[in-house]
């Protein structure tokens, strides 16, 4: 077998730092496993990641006297005229052709971010040469790049195979399996690529969100908290870490972490709006208003729904003045130029605060437009129900509770109030089908004691 001269070796990892360059930057998201790939952009990868021809005789293609030559005059031409190199290689391969040119051609391929082409170079070089490790491997890279996650782990497990043990084909396969939902394989990868570099955050991060998808909340709160120890500027690390308080059901300690990330200017509107809604649970409501209007601000999507739905959770809770203080901010902000879906959505709210400081006529003529406009209303079609049972109008009330146990989503709701209305007029022997229906559909402890307690009622009242 011939090996490369010296000077070629000393050329071939720039024929795949490209891979080192070529990812694009990957922004924050969650939870998303992107990030688990900054180490890309770090040239110590790129120098390992590449070896020379001829290093392990079993897993590389033997090249003759001729191809040698061949590697010889392509040296400067890929320095100064990589397409011209990419011609002379395409014109010199063959069937009975040494695998290594295909594999060259795959590599400059990828120089030239054409990744479609190199995935088809590589695979003709494995198929020349099944055990041609590192066509394996710089195909798995490529397929990463190229978004073929499944394919991509299948060729780095077979790299695996033939000997390419290292700490980055096991991060890697890790990324994989990660990305395909397989965190309990993805974990075991990184637990491996971690023996290798036990200092590289990208293993840890990947390991980190393993855990957090596992459930494992206690050992991915620990594992981020050492990651911010060495980088506290890193906001993605205290976001994280605050989804693993919030599984070990320690919101105060969540929000702490949302506010470290809000003072470093990084929080966005769905951190603040989950701020809002820890400190609604703690009845901080003040602190929860805040955050919810800082939300209204920040959302550069201008979506609705999100601060509508603070506005629906401050009113739930009583807070009336901070709900049609935020519903303002929403108005002011966003110019009341809302589609017709969240148009209504708002005039309900603002019934629901007409109802909330005593001016129920106004609010009862919004809701009534509301449902007119939009027949399955099923909130409502239950504000209006509730309001007419309570001023003794029971044929209004039953017809709107009749009209939202029509509405698959509000049907179980429904048929509870309903039930309930009937009782609070002694009409037991009414509220018992009802009920029994919604528990058919929707079993629940505290509904079938109900029932029990509402069918003896329906007995006595019966003798």
């Amino acid at each position: 077998m011939r090996i490369l001269p010296n000077n070629m070796r000393s050329f071939a990892p720039a024929l795949i730092i490209a891979i080192g360059l070529c990812l694009p930057a990957l922004g924050q998201a969650q939870p998303s496993f992107a990030n688990t790939l900054q180490f890309w952009n770090k040239p110590e990868f790129v120098n390992k990641f590449m070896a020379t021809y001829g290093v392990k005789s079993e897993v590389e293609p033997k090249i003759s006297a001729d191809e040698n030559d061949l590697f010889e005059k392509l040296i400067p031409l890929i320095q100064s005229n990589p397409n011209q190199a990419i011609a002379t290689l395409v014109a010199e391969i063959t069937p009975e052709s040494s695998a290594a040119l295909e594999f060259t051609l795959g590599n400059l391929y990828v120089q030239s971010n054409d990744y479609p082409r190199a995935i088809v170079q590589y695979r003709a070089a494995i198929k020349k040469f099944p055990d041609f490790q590192r066509a394996h491997m710089n195909l798995g890279v490529v397929l990463i790049q190229n978004n073929q996650h499944a394919e991509a782990q299948k060729e780095l497990a077979r790299t695996l195979e033939l000997g390419g043990e290292d700490g980055n084909i096991y991060g890697l396969l890790g990324y994989c399996h990660l990305i395909g939902e397989n965190f309990l394989s993805a974990e075991a990868a990184y637990r491996k690529a971690l023996l290798f570099s036990p200092d590289k955050n990208d293993w840890k991060l990947g390991l980190a969100q393993c855990q957090l998808q596992q459930h494992k909340y206690g050992e991915s709160v620990a594992l981020f908290g050492e990651m911010i120890q060495k980088n506290p500027d890193n906001a993605d690390y205290w976001l994280h870490q605050a989804n693993g308080y919030l599984g070990l059901a320690e919101s105060q300690k969540a929000a702490t972490n949302y506010e470290i990330v809000r003072r470093m200017g990084k929080a966005d509107s769905k951190v603040l709006n989950q701020l809002g809604d820890i400190y609604v649970n703690e009845g901080t409501y003040k602190l929860a208003y805040d955050a919810y209007r800082e939300a209204v601000t920040l959302d550069k999507a201008n979506e609705t729904a999100p601060p509508i739905r603070a506005v629906d959770i401050l009113i739930s809770v009583g807070e009336y003045d901070h709900a049609s203080a935020l519903l303002e901010n929403i108005r002011e902000i966003r110019k009341s130029e809302f589609g017709e879906e969240d148009r209504l959505k708002v005039l309900q709210l603002e019934a629901r605060l007409l109802l909330a400081k005593g001016e129920e006529a106004k609010a009862i003529t919004a809701l009534e437009q509301i449902v007119e406009k939009d027949p399955l209303d099923g909130e409502s079609l239950l504000i209006l129900a509730d309001y007419y049972g309570r001023n003794d109008k029971p044929e209004e009330a039953g017809l709107y509770f009749q009209r939202a146990e029509q509405i698959d989503d509000f049907e179980v709701r429904a048929k509870i109030a309903h039930a309930q209305f009937h009782v609070s007029r002694s009409a037991y022997a009414k509220a018992v089908p009802l009920l029994k229906s919604a528990q058919s559909k929707r079993p629940r402890d505290s509904v079938q004691r109900y029932l029990n307690q509402v069918e003896k009622l329906a007995r006595l009242t019966a003798n």
